[in-house]
C-alpha cells in the first residue's frame, strides 16, 4: 500500500493512460481527484475517486480541482499532469490552430498545474509530488510530430526546473516519459491512416519486444514517482519504452 493515506489530483483521468494511473494509485491505498473533459468515469465510480468536469486549457480547472481534493479527502499531496492529445502533421502543415491546441493543453496546462500545486504545498508547508507526463519525444523527435515533440520537450525541460527550484520546499517533480501504449490516442492514429493494420504493424515492429506498452505498464512506472521508495528522485525522467530508443535501427 504504497500510497495509503496519499490523496491527489490527475488529469486526463478517464481513458488511456490516466484511467490505469487512478486504478494504480486505489489499488496502492491512494486516492484522486479525476479531472477530465467529460467530469464521470465510465461505469461505476469507484471508491476513493471524486470527479470533477474540467479542461486543462482553463486556469481555473486547476485551483477547483485541488479545493476540493482539500475538502473531500483533507488534503492534497500529489499531482499528475496527464492530459495531452495528439497533433500528427509536419511543420510547415501544422495549423495555428493546432500549434495552439497542443500549446494549451500539453504545456501551459502542465504550467498550471505544476504552478497551483507548488503555491498549494507552500502554503500549506506541506512536502508534495508532481508527476508531469512526457513522452520519448522528450528526447527523440518525429518528424510528422514536430509540434507535439516541442511540446513534449518543454515539459521535460519544466520538470527539471521546478525539481531544482523547490526541492528545499521538500516538493519533488519528476517525468515519466512513455512510448507508444494501446490506448485509444493511438487507435485514432492508425484509424486515420490509409491502412490501419499495416500502420500498426510497423509500429509495433519498430520495439524491440515487437509490441506497445499496456497504459497499465506505464501507470506502475508513475505510481512508482508518486510513492514512498521514490523519496530521493527528483527530477528525472523515467522512460518506459521496451527498450525504443535505446537501440540506433
Amino acid at each position: 500500500m504504497e500510497l495509503e493515506g496519499s490523496v491527489g489530483v490527475v488529469t486526463g483521468a478517464h481513458k488511456g493512460l490516466g484511467a490505469e494511473i487512478v486504478a494504480s494509485i486505489l489499488e496502492q491505498g491512494g486516492r484522486v481527484v479525476a479531472v477530465s473533459r467529460s467530469g464521470r468515469t465510465q461505469g461505476q465510480v469507484p471508491d476513493g475517486v471524486v470527479d470533477v468536469k474540467g479542461d486543462v486549457r482553463v486556469e481555473q480547472t486547476f485551483p477547483d480541482a485541488i479545493s476540493r481534493c482539500i475538502e473531500s479527502f483533507g488534503g492534497f499531496d500529489f499531482i499528475v499532469n496527464n492530459a495531452g492529445i495528439l497533433g500528427e502533421s509536419r511543420l510547415h502543415e501544422t495549423s495555428n490552430q493546432l500549434w495552439d491546441d497542443l500549446v494549451s493543453t500539453h504545456l501551459t496546462g502542465t504550467f498550471w498545474g505544476c504552478k497551483h500545486a507548488i503555491e498549494s504545498f507552500r502554503a500549506r508547508e506541506v512536502p508534495g509530488v508532481i508527476l508531469n507526463v512526457g513522452s520519448i519525444l522528450s528526447f527523440t523527435a518525429d518528424g510528422y510530430l514536430g509540434a507535439y515533440t516541442a511540446m513534449k520537450t518543454a515539459v521535460l525541460g519544466l520538470t527539471k526546473a521546478i525539481a531544482i527550484d523547490y526541492a528545499a520546499d521538500g516538493i519533488r517533480c519528476n517525468c515519466v516519459c512513455p512510448g507508444d501504449m494501446e490506448t485509444p490516442m493511438i487507435e485514432q492514429y492508425f484509424s486515420g491512416t490509409e491502412n490501419p493494420a499495416a500502420a500498426r504493424a510497423e509500429m509495433e515492429g519498430a520495439y524491440p519486444g515487437k509490441r506497445m506498452a499496456h497504459p497499465r505498464e506505464v501507470a506502475e512506472a508513475a505510481t512508482f514517482l508518486l510513492g514512498k521508495r521514490s523519496s530521493f528522485i527528483n527530477g528525472t525522467s523515467l522512460v518506459v519504452d521496451g527498450g525504443l530508443i535505446a537501440k540506433t535501427y
